[in-house]
């Protein structure tokens, strides 16, 4: 009897942690972010877009996406982060060459300078090959995600 007990116990247990992670859906409107900062891409025509979420944990995280380009073409980036915590801020950094790459990497643009509160940021990248984007993740005590949306365009 005491083993029915135990494992009808730890059955609710499983069910009812199941049904929390169902009932904690992704609630951010993904087309809106997108539709505002489209707005920020003229005169540039509209190419492509990458959601990356971010999740922050104890650790502090380095997280690094290419963005492939074609040579001779100027391109802007929007990098929209209305979809984040204020609190702590993620670092954006774009470079020409990845982390892997061993040489010394220069950044093109870096969001640090940035005013803080800014949601919204455009970089006119100048004619390269390849983009690299970092994201500085900062180590956090609270249990927190979101999302960071990139749009590139061309010109």
């Amino acid at each position: 009897m005491k083993k029915i007990i135990f494992l009808s116990f730890i059955g609710l247990l499983f069910s009812y942690g199941f049904t929390l992670v169902q009932q904690t859906p992704d609630t951010v409107d993904k087309n809106s972010l997108t539709a505002s900062s489209r707005k920020k891409m003229e005169p540039y025509k509209y190419d492509s877009q990458k959601f990356t979420r971010i999740i922050f944990g104890k650790k502090a995280q380095h997280m690094e996406v290419e963005i492939p380009v074609f040579a001779g073409e100027n391109y802007r980036v929007v990098f929209n982060t209305t979809a984040l915590p204020e609190q702590p801020p993620v670092v954006i950094t774009i470079y020409t060459k990845s982390i892997e790459s061993g040489g010394k990497r220069e950044p093109i643009f870096t969001n640090k300078s940035v005013p803080a509160g800014t949601k919204e940021m455009v970089f006119d990248a100048p004619r390269l090959r390849k983009m690299f984007i970092d994201y500085e993740i900062p180590a956090s005590d609270v249990q927190a995600s979101g999302y960071i949306l990139c749009l590139i365009g061309y010109k």
